[in-house]
């Protein structure tokens, strides 16, 4: 009797270590054309990896901690790791491409044939009558303003512009839009579970504490490296920083 109660909290307590050390899961992600590598982030461990190839990947893991899949070419994915995920022998993990939606094109007259179809639709090449493409992005309201009060060919605009606080005006506005495009990028990349429960930040104060992080000078180049891993890494450094910040 007494080797039995023996056994039973020997096999309870090892049921219990199973579970809390992590063990290696495979996976396959399910989607079509995968064009580049996708970041598998362990929010909870705060470490991660990236697929191969073909889809696959291999992940330590154990019940409960959450993976973020993100990636430029699907919408990013949270799964939380249970124990009938555990138990399974490949984790299966379908992602959705992230596509910006066209208009729509009404094609008529055509004849069913792809081949002729294509040689009869007509198309038309801006190079002909000299305009050039650019992959620029438009300017915004603010950009064509300050570029409409300092034209070089209307100096008096110009200085108008200057007198009045006008450019000063479209400068600080252009700054602080390209600033919070930063932040709301930083914020897509990092699941509200990592602030909240890995860095204790209640969820009112994460965008404040992602303005605080935007003001230092390595900040736009981390986001712009589309890296989850390093992105949480820098992160988990300046939370200490922040949070003594707001306690002067």
């Amino acid at each position: 009797m007494k080797s039995s109660f023996f056994l039973i909290c020997t096999l309870i307590f090892s049921s219990h270590l199973f579970s809390q050390q992590r063990i290696l899961l495979k996976g396959e992600i399910l989607a079509d054309s995968i064009e580049a590598p996708i970041h598998i982030i362990n929010i909870t461990a705060e470490k991660g990896t990236v697929t191969e190839a073909s889809g696959e990947f291999s992940v330590e893991v154990k019940q409960n901690d959450l993976l973020l899949f993100s990636s430029v070419q699907f919408q990013k994915k949270e799964i939380l790791i249970t124990a009938e995920i555990l138990s399974s022998e490949v984790l299966k993990v379908e992602l959705q491409k992230d596509l910006t939606e066209l208009d729509e094109v009404r094609l008529h007259q055509l004849s069913g044939n792809l081949a002729n179809d294509i040689n009869d639709i007509k198309t038309f090449d801006p190079g002909i009558i000299g305009y050039a493409l650019s992959d620029k992005e438009p300017l915004s309201v603010e950009e064509r303003k300050l570029f409409a009060i300092t034209r070089p060919d209307d100096p008096v605009g110009t200085l108008y512009g200057i007198i009045s606080g006008q450019k000063k005006m479209y400068e600080k506005a252009i700054k602080n839009n390209r600033l919070s495009a930063l932040v709301y990028k930083a914020r897509e990349f990092i699941p509200d579970e990592y602030f909240t429960e890995t860095l204790l930040l209640p969820q009112h104060k994460i965008m404040d504490f992602l303005y605080y992080c935007s003001l230092k000078p390595d900040f736009k180049e981390l986001v712009n490296k589309n890296d989850p891993l390093v992105l949480i890494e820098y992160l988990k450094g300046m939370i200490i920083e922040y949070n003594e910040f707001i306690e002067e």
